[in-house]
């Protein structure tokens, strides 16, 4: 969120909820994954919060721009 005084307030995870939906409908899918920073705690709550359930923790390379770093996976299935 851009305005620092609605931070926290819980939107985050029924913004999540209803893009997941958006994902599942749009695209057909069975199963999402989500892959935040391990260190990060706000979208690994938002996740949890959301519906998502934790997989693991585990090292990777996330993107071409990105170093190496720990990453929690999660994921939601319709």
């Amino acid at each position: 969120m851009i305005d620092a005084h609605r931070r926290n307030g819980g939107a985050g995870a029924p913004c999540v909820q209803q893009s997941v939906n958006i994902y599942f409908e749009t695209l057909r899918l069975k199963r999402l994954f989500c892959e935040p920073n391990a260190f990060n705690v706000a979208p690994n709550r938002t996740l949890q919060k959301a519906g998502f359930k934790y997989l693991k923790t585990h090292m990777t390379v996330p993107g071409p721009l990105n170093y190496h770093q720990a990453v929690t996976r999660w994921v939601t299935e319709r």
